[in-house]
């Protein structure tokens, strides 16, 4: 039974005409002239509220029944309702006995009957008007319906007024019954419609309260079509909401309940193709819903209106998803398999996508066997190629389930790793162990092998990256296969370089390497290329190879492929491409993952911090490596790690640097190229806390395998100068430091290498090459933009031409400095230039106000708001936008300021424009 969901009693909302119509049609009957009115409408549109008011006139003697499809079949079950009143049953005390039992009356007799139910009546109202309501007429036994008719025939004179309600439908229940009411004078139709929209806010309002917000009474009206039942049903479920705290339209047990007594009110034809359209989905267009319950055209047209007029469905479609979602759960589990089962075999003739087909497969509960491999495999791909990347997995995960051949099985599970490693490295994991038995048991192919081994060489476990590789060599009989495995092996020897000799990796693309190769492999083998022309000192060969790779490589699909090029790119110490590839590549929003966030953050801390932009390096690394994202990066997390250590010293912030040191790291991180990121970082680490003679081992560390690893260019690292720096703090070994300046000098640089080795070598010269030095130096890194790097060369600029007595030009240099150390919040440098500890809060003011600059318009306007304690909801009241925007909008002022939440929002905030009037908008 379902539970019904029901407007309160005499509720009208727009039913001012014909409740006028009504009550002119009863005091023409209490007046002597007899009435029929037939209320019509589609389901739940008001008709029995109408009724009942009209019930209310005092006065009349009032018979009601309610008729139901359940009761139908029994004979005068509708009188028997009506002879339930003590003033008719006392009048026909047998009528009355015989209704009540439902039982068929002698043959014969029913003439009789009919003309006994005439007369009580009439009789009755000779001393008192009378009113048959009769609700859901439609639904009413036979025997009854004639009964009624004859007395309708008869109540010209009396004062009887028969009021019924039926649900409008293009063929009568009882066409006779219809017809003959039609050819009475007395007998007239009002005819009801759902709500349109300003009638459905009204009666929300009425519920809810007058200020209720205008997103809810569209929402409600959305949902419901002007359906009174379902608008009821909407309102308790809103009430409900608002008692635990969410003011938006919730669909929940109130409105589910209210659609499906609605639908079983319209019938079983109804109810029949409600579960065709809600089992076929997004694919229930009019025809295929037709086909999937058998009706013919007539009547399944017919039925379709029904529905449509009462706003249950619209060309197959529902009104809200929790509609379709409770008609789904009205199924049985044989019913939803059969229905599964017809939508796919009509599907197929239909060119349907995959995903669809396939979700119908699972329906039916047959999820095993070729044919079931062959819809799921295909269904991930469509959901792969739209980005939808949980969806994709999960396919996969049913094909390899549906599988008996092991080489298959083996092949959908590496995909479905490769996809997990997009949107969640550190599940991906999961499958590690059952792809290396494959590979053992030479069951994954080339391209999977190669891929396999890439992720275990990025994992910090190179011994097994080579033992996959290692499996390829039987198998590799022509040059596409000889050229893939190649392209593995490089891979491995860039990420591992000292498992291999130095000469094999400028010697592979030597012989041609890449012509047998196509695809993702070829983009990887060109990335790689330009890593090794970048780590060979040929930077303008690296930056061309790279800009290949990177405008057509999809960064989402080939995500190690595009970190390789920025890599190069990085290596070959061009900041400002990296920092153009990265907007570029971080510009498709809607297919970024949470990995796709940090691989991007993590190049913009490294920029940000070559930059000078010491605030924003640590924000973005600290993005990069935020919660579960290590995995993201395997061992290549070391770039936005020691970006993040290097800015936090430079702030002055060495307690987060220590914090960011110790994390851990997949093994073998310090044996990889990206173990010299970390030998670096630790060495600037210990040099900011005064263990200098750590920091030169370290470095000398660092420079001793960049040249045996023959990777030894200064983007990488330039530890030649940063030892030399060491040894100048330590006091001894000069020589050996102008030795390393010297070496480093003789090497091609860019511009920013160069000046920062000009500055130190500036501090081993005599004073008046020092000056020239550092002036030249200077001059470069305007050129290079780094604000932080600049201000040291100033500040030794400064303290150079005080030592020659040119004091105004000294001060003038050191007060820039102080500028430039105070917008990069540089609290270390600060304290050289003479800044007192105290004074420091006043460095931090200056750089808050350059990350408040860094807002922008709409996300000043959000964070001012929330500065001053206003809700995202307030929020969005008072711009005019969503609750969704205003979270958007925080999230990005948060990581900007590189505070954890609201509570720490500046309270400048609120002082740094007018927040926005209420005719103002945020984008």
């Amino acid at each position: 039974m379902v539970p019904e969901v029901r407007a309160a009693p005499y509720e009208l909302i727009a039913r001012d005409d014909e409740l006028s119509r009504l009550h002119r049609a009863l005091s023409g009957a209490e007046s002597g002239r007899g009435a029929v009115v037939t209320i019509t409408g589609p389901i739940a549109s008001g008709k029995t509220a109408l009724l009942e008011a009209g019930a209310a006139k005092t006065g009349f003697v009032t018979l009601r029944a309610v008729c139901s499809m359940e009761e139908r079949a029994l004979p005068y079950g509708m009188l028997g309702q009506l002879f339930d009143h003590p003033e008719p049953a006392a009048r026909a005390p047998g009528l009355a006995r015989l209704t009540a039992s439902c039982e068929g009356p002698p043959i014969g007799t029913d003439n009789r009957l009919r003309a006994e139910f005439t007369r009580t009546l009439l009789a009755l109202a000779a001393d008192r008007p009378v009113l048959i309501g009769v609700d859901d007429v439609h639904h009413a036994d036979g025997a009854s319906l004639l009964c009624l008719l004859h007395l309708a025939r008869r109540i010209g004179p009396a004062r009887i007024s028969i009021v019924l309600t039926e649900l409008r439908r293009p063929t009568p229940a009882d066409s006779r019954f219809q017809a003959e009411l039609l050819s009475l004078r007395s007998y007239q139709e009002i005819a009801l419609r759902p709500l349109n929209e300003t009638e459905s806010a009204e009666l929300v309002r009425r519920h809810l309260g007058r200020d209720t917000h205008d997103d809810v009474l569209a929402e409600t009206f959305r949902a419901t079509g002007g359906n009174l039942l379902l608008g009821h049903g909407l309102i308790n479920d809103i009430r409900e909401a608002r008692a635990t705290g969410r003011p938006e339209a919730v669909a929940g047990r109130a409105y589910r309940l209210a659609y499906l007594g609605s639908l079983y009110r319209c019938g079983p034809t109804a109810l029949h193709i409600a579960r065709a359209a809600a089992v076929l989905g997004a694919s229930a267009e009019p025809v295929l819903v037709q086909r999937m319950t058998g009706l013919n055209t007539e009547a399944f047209e017919q039925v379709c209106e029904q529905l449509q007029d009462g706003r249950l469905l619209q060309d197959g479609r529902f009104p809200h998803p929790e509609a379709r979602s409770i008609v789904l759960d009205d199924l049985s589990a044989l019913d939803r398999r059969n229905l599964h089962e017809s939508a796919l075999e009509l599907l197929r003739d239909h060119g349907v996508a995959g995903n669809v087909l396939a979700r119908h497969q699972i329906g039916t509960g047959r999820v095993h066997g070729a044919d079931a491999v062959e819809l799921f495999t295909e269904a991930a791909r469509e959901h792969l190629l739209r980005g939808e990347l949980e969806d994709a997995v999960g396919y996969l995960e049913l094909a390899h389930r549906a599988c008996d051949d092991p080489v298959i099985r083996a092949a959908l599970r590496i995909g479905a790793a490769e996809v997990e490693r997009i949107c969640d490295p550190m599940r991906a994991g999961r499958h590690l162990p059952e792809l290396l038995t494959a590979a053992r048991a030479g069951l994954l192919s080339g391209e999977h092998a190669v891929s396999l081994a890439d992720w275990l060489a990025m994992g910090g476990r190179p011994g097994e990256a080579a033992e996959v590789l290692a499996t390829q060599h039987p198998a590799a009989g022509d040059d596409q296969s000889r050229a893939l495995l190649l392209v593995g092996e490089l891979s491995l020897a860039l990420v591992h370089p000292g498992r291999s000799d130095p000469s094999r990796r400028a010697d592979f693309f030597a012989a041609g390497g890449l012509a047998a190769l196509r695809g993702p492999a070829r983009q990887r083998a060109v990335a790689d290329k330009a890593v090794v022309a970048a780590l060979r000192g040929r930077p303008e060969l690296a930056d061309a190879h790279a800009e290949r790779v990177l405008q057509y490589t999809d960064a989402t699909a080939d995500r190690t492929t595009a970190m390789m090029a920025l890599l190069a790119v990085l290596y070959a110490e061009n900041t400002e491409a990296v920092q153009f590839w990265v907007d570029r590549l971080a510009g498709d929003k809607e297919t970024r993952t949470p990995a796709d966030e940090a691989i991007y953050a993590g190049f913009g801390a490294e920029t940000a911090l070559r930059r000078g932009d010491l605030t924003t390096a640590v924000a973005y690394g600290e993005a990069a490596l935020g919660q579960g994202l290590v995995p993201t990066w395997g061992m290549a997390a070391t770039l936005p790690l020691s970006s993040t250590v290097v800015a936090a010293i430079r702030l002055g912030d060495i307690e987060r640097a220590d914090r960011w040191l110790s994390e851990p790291l997949p093994q073998e991180t310090s044996e990889s190229l990206f173990g010299l990121h970390l030998l670096w970082a630790r060495g600037r680490y210990h040099l900011a806390t005064g263990r200098h003679r750590a920091a030169y081992a370290l470095f000398r560390e660092c420079g001793d395998r960049m040249r045996q690893w023959a990777v030894d260019v200064p983007g990488l690292v330039l530890w030649r100068v940063d030892a030399a720096e060491a040894l100048l703090m330590l006091g001894t070994d000069r020589a050996e430091g102008l030795r390393l300046i010297s070496d480093q000098m003789s090497r091609p640089m860019r511009s920013r290498s160069r000046a920062l080795t000009l500055r130190v070598q500036a501090a081993y010269s005599p004073l008046p090459k020092r000056i020239d030095l550092l002036e030249e130096a200077a001059d470069l890194l305007v050129t290079c933009n780094d604000q932080y790097e600049l201000a040291h060369v100033l500040s030794d600029l400064g303290e150079a031409l005080n030592l020659v007595r040119q004091h105004n030009r000294a001060r003038g240099l050191i007060r820039r400095a102080r500028y430039l150390a105070t917008q990069c919040g540089a609290a270390p440098l600060l304290l050289r230039l003479g800044a007192k500890p105290s004074d420091l809060g006043g460095a931090w003011d200056a750089t808050l106000g350059q990350r408040i600059t860094s807002l922008t318009e709409s996300e000043r306007r959000v964070s001012a708001l929330a500065a001053v304690g206003r809700t995202n909801r307030e929020i969005a009241d008072h711009l005019f936008v969503t609750a969704s925007t205003v979270e958007q909008h925080l999230t990005n002022v948060f990581r900007k300021l590189g505070v954890k939440g609201r509570q720490q929002l500046p309270r400048e905030l609120a002082d740094v424009s007018e927040p926005a009037g209420r005719g103002d908008r945020c984008g």
